[in-house]
C-alpha cells in the first residue's frame, strides 16, 4: 500500500487504559503502535514517536497524581471550615466545585499556594519508580513476588492511599491510537482538570523553547530548566517538540491540547510528510 494515496480508506484505531506504566505496558504500546508505523512504512520515526507518547504518558499520569493531591486538600479545607459535614456531603462540595472550572481554578490555587502539593507529588513519583522498579525486575526475570518485594510494594503508603482515590473517581489514563489516509493520531486522556496555571506554564514553556531551537540552543533551554519546583508542567512537552523539531514537524500544529473537565493530548502525525 502506497503511502498518501487518497482513496485506500485506510481506518484502524486501538484503545487502552494505562494502570501502572511499567516496562510491561510500554512494550505494549510500542508493540501496537509499531504496527501502524510498518503499515505506512514510518518504521525509522519509531523510536522518537514514541519517546513522544512515553512524555505524554508521565505527564498524564503526574497531573492526576497532583489533581488527587488538590482533592485530599479541598476535602482538608471543607472539613475545617464545616466540622458538621458528613464524609458525603463533604464529596458532594467538592463535586460541585469540579463542576465548575473557573472556581475549580480559584480554589486549587489557594491549596498549592505553598510548595506542599509539589512536594507531595515528587514524593509520590519517587514511590512509583520504586514500585515500577519491581515490577519490572519481576517481569524481567518471569517470576512471582517475593516476600520481600511485596513488603516494600506495601509500604508504598503516600501512593497506595492517592491512587485509591483516583480508582474511587475513576481517574486513568487512556491512549488511543488510531489511523487514516493521511494522519496516525495519539491522543493521551487523563480524565482530570488540568489547572488553568499548569496550562499557562505548558504554553510558556513551549514559546521559550521554540525561541531557544530557533536560535540554536536547545541544550541551554534544558539546562535553564533543571529546577522542578513546579513538578516539572512544561518541560515534558518542551521534550515532545524537540523530538517533533528533530523529525522535520511543526511541533504547533503536532501537538493540540484540550483542556476542561477531562485534558486531552492530540499528536498529530502526517503520513506523507514523514
Amino acid at each position: 500500500m502506497s503511502v498518501g494515496v487518497l482513496g485506500t480508506m485506510r481506518k484502524k484505531k486501538i484503545t487502552g487504559i494505562i494502570q501502572t506504566y511499567s516496562r510491561k505496558a510500554r512494550e505494549q504500546i510500542i508493540l501496537v503502535g509499531s504496527d501502524f508505523l510498518k503499515e505506512v512504512g514510518l518504521e525509522r520515526h519509531t523510536e522518537d514517536i514514541f519517546s513522544c507518547v512515553d512524555e505524554l504518558i508521565k505527564n498524564a499520569i503526574k497531573a492526576n497524581y497532583k489533581f488527587a493531591l488538590i482533592i485530599e486538600k479541598m476535602a482538608e479545607r471543607t472539613r475545617i471550615e464545616n466540622p458538621s459535614l458528613s464524609d458525603p456531603e463533604v464529596r458532594q462540595k467538592i463535586n460541585a466545585v469540579l463542576k465548575n472550572k473557573p472556581l475549580y481554578d480559584t480554589v486549587a490555587d489557594e491549596v498549592t499556594a505553598n510548595d506542599e502539593i509539589s512536594r507531595m507529588v515528587r514524593k509520590i513519583l519517587n514511590e512509583e519508580s520504586q514500585l515500577i522498579r519491581i515490577k519490572n525486575k519481576v517481569y524481567a526475570d518471569k517470576r512471582e513476588y517475593t516476600a520481600e518485594e511485596k513488603t516494600k510494594i506495601e509500604s508504598l503508603t503516600d501512593l497506595q492511599r492517592i491512587r485509591d482515590e483516583l480508582d474511587r473517581r475513576g481517574i486513568r489514563v487512556r491512549i488511543t491510537i488510531e489511523m487514516d489516509d493521511a494522519f496516525i493520531y495519539i491522543e493521551v486522556t487523563n480524565n482530570a482538570p488540568i489547572m488553568e496555571r499548569d496550562l499557562n506554564r505548558i504554553y510558556s514553556k513551549r514559546d521559550e523553547f521554540r525561541v531557544c531551537q530557533m536560535e540554536g540552543r536547545e541544550q541551554e533551554f534544558f539546562l535553564n530548566n533543571l529546577d522542578t519546583s513546579e513538578s516539572g508542567f512544561g518541560l515534558g512537552y518542551a521534550t515532545i517538540d524537540s523530538f517533533l523539531g528533530h523529525m522535520g514537524l511543526d511541533p504547533s500544529r503536532s501537538i493540540q491540547i484540550i483542556a476542561a473537565s477531562n485534558t486531552t493530548v492530540i499528536l498529530s502525525l502526517p503520513i506523507e510528510s514523514l
